[in-house]
């Protein structure tokens, strides 16, 4: 078993475990992620199941899907804690516009953040806020494959993601974008 899959096991079965990151470490050796032979493979949805951070809202709850959903050719994304199991874009979210800042790291400008809801009748609940004060980041993107990607945010913060296959909820996501 190569080390990408051993370590997708260890995030399903034991996320917080000291050997994750050591496992990450030794993959981010290897990579040879570039945004422009890679940018496509970003696509998609991303469930964070390891983090360095200390914030609750950074790492992984068996209670709560942390999604990072990332359309970079179109530029968006959007950050999602959401109830485990609802496949709607509904929970506390972040939206983000994307940007190319080298063959390693994507800027992050936050633009609206605030309450998803649920549909009722054809319009979806909201209660998004224009962040009116400019919130900037980066992430480093670190290794990428077909089903894990790691990476680096602009305070240090080491990341550790998993591809979730779910195209309608990413349909569900294009849409909602599109609505702001």
């Amino acid at each position: 078993m190569n080390l990408e899959q051993q370590l997708l096991d260890l995030l399903l079965s034991k996320p917080n475990t000291k050997e994750i990151k050591n496992m990450a470490e030794e993959l981010e050796k290897k990579s040879n992620f570039t945004i422009s032979n890679d940018i496509e493979k970003l696509r998609g949805i991303w469930e964070l199941r390891w983090s360095s951070s200390k914030a609750p809202f950074l790492n992984y709850s068996p209670l709560v899907d942390n999604f990072q959903i990332l359309d970079p050719l179109n530029l968006n994304a959007l950050n999602l804690l959401k109830p485990k199991g609802i496949k709607a874009i509904m929970g506390t979210g972040i939206v983000a516009k994307l940007k190319s800042i080298n063959e390693k790291k994507i800027g992050v400008n936050f633009t609206h953040a605030g309450i998803i809801g649920p549909n009722v009748g054809i319009t979806k609940i909201k209660a998004l806020t224009k962040i009116k004060r400019e919130q900037k980041g980066w992430l480093e993107i670190t290794f990428l494959d077909k089903d894990l990607r790691i990476c680096r945010g602009d305070k240090g913060t080491l990341f550790i993601l998993r591809k979730i296959k779910d195209e309608t909820l990413y349909k569900r996501f294009q849409k909602f974008i599109e609505s702001i």
